[in-house]
């Protein structure tokens, strides 16, 4: 059954990463170590797509898109789009995610798709993925993607071309958590056009998107490991990745970053982040508390902007297992002076309670 693979599926999600002089790992003796070069990626853009931009033989893999759109009538949309690929003995699972969020009316609109032992395609040049009657394209130069979905009320067309060199975090594009290890490399900063559809109304959009690639051999098990996640693209063209992630214990394990500017230069930080949180927003769908609005300090670049969600319910829930719920938003970036300085989304992993098993009530 679809849904039972895409339960199964979310079990195995992270997003965390680190480093700067040093690569960020952790000493535990029985993960593999990083190469110098991960698999000797070739990401920039006049280079032939690298075959790492496609599918890779581990238990987990996921690309993922979020981005910052205007339509035709001056009208603010965001959406995230996600495919997740988990390994099996038999045949790979695949997942996909969406949700389009509309600014001005505050409404989210989701969908999912899951299905398995897909007959996806692959040249030198070119990938497509398709899951269930969702159509997903690599290609066919670096940092160039496609989405295609069409349903009864909602549609989502979108292509995607990479405007900026892909950032490789922790240094080398690998990582290391008490949970396994990946590799994650990001196209921060993609030119993007296409069409929406929330029911009877098409609409042309055209924007900023931003892109994660990631895959290793790593676990999740829900709250309390979890993340708080940020991807900023301020308006001087600068970006900045930030993920917070805790441990099955939840402990904060790893904060780390990666500032790339508009000229391509990148600086690792593994230290001298601040996270403060500024307020926090209740489910009443899912009885979950999230963070929400962030006061963030990067002391290496003398940097401080605090992050503030345009919609306060942006949780995704749509075909998930409550266990794997999670908060994934269109956000705007201000200085200290309340000054509009760019966009960004966040996501929040790891927040919603367990389902208390039956039996364990009956027994209390």
């Amino acid at each position: 059954m679809k849904i039972k693979v895409f339960y199964i599926l979310l079990l195995f999600i992270i997003s965390a990463c680190s480093g700067e002089e040093k690569i960020s790992t952790i000493n535990r003796g029985i993960l593999p170590q990083p190469t110098p070069s991960p698999y000797n990626l070739n990401l920039d853009l006049g280079s032939k797509i690298s075959i790492h931009e496609f599918g890779h033989d581990n238990r987990l893999e996921w690309w993922y898109h979020n981005g910052h759109l205007e339509d035709q009538n001056g009208e603010k949309w965001g959406f995230h789009f996600v495919i997740f690929k988990s390994e099996n003995s038999d045949k790979d699972n695949y997942v996909a995610q969406m949700s389009i969020s509309d600014i001005k009316t505050g409404e989210v609109f989701q969908l999912a798709r899951a299905d398995k032992g897909l007959n996806n395609l692959y040249t030198d040049n070119l990938g497509t993925l398709f899951i269930s009657d969702w159509k997903y394209t690599i290609g066919p130069k670096p940092g160039q993607f496609e989405i295609n979905i069409f349903t009864d009320d909602i549609d989502l067309n979108l292509y995607f071309d990479s405007l900026q060199q892909p950032m490789l975090h922790n240094k080398i594009g690998w990582f290391e958590t008490s949970l396994g290890y990946s590799y994650y490399y990001t196209w921060p900063r993609q030119k993007t056009t296409g069409t929406i559809k929330i029911r009877d109304k098409i609409l042309s959009v055209s924007g900023e998107s931003w892109f994660d690639h990631q895959w290793g051999d790593f676990f999740v098990p829900g709250k309390p490991a979890g993340w708080q996640w940020f991807g900023v693209m301020l308006d001087n063209g600068d970006n900045i990745m930030i993920s917070q992630s805790r441990n099955t214990k939840g402990n904060v394990e790893l904060l780390y970053g990666t500032y790339q500017n508009k000229n391509g230069l990148v600086n690792h930080l593994n230290d001298g982040i601040e996270i403060e949180v500024l307020d926090d927003w209740y489910s009443s769908k899912t009885q979950t508390t999230y963070p929400s609005g962030w006061k963030i300090n990067i002391k290496k670049m003398d940097l401080n902007f605090i992050i503030m969600p345009d919609i306060l319910d942006q949780e995704i829930y749509e075909g998930l297992p409550p266990t794997q719920t999670y908060w994934e938003g269109k956000s705007k970036v201000f200085d200290n002076r309340n000054n509009y300085i760019g966009d960004a989304f966040v996501e929040l992993s790891g927040y919603r309670d367990p389902v208390q098993i039956e039996w364990t009530k009956n027994n209390e």
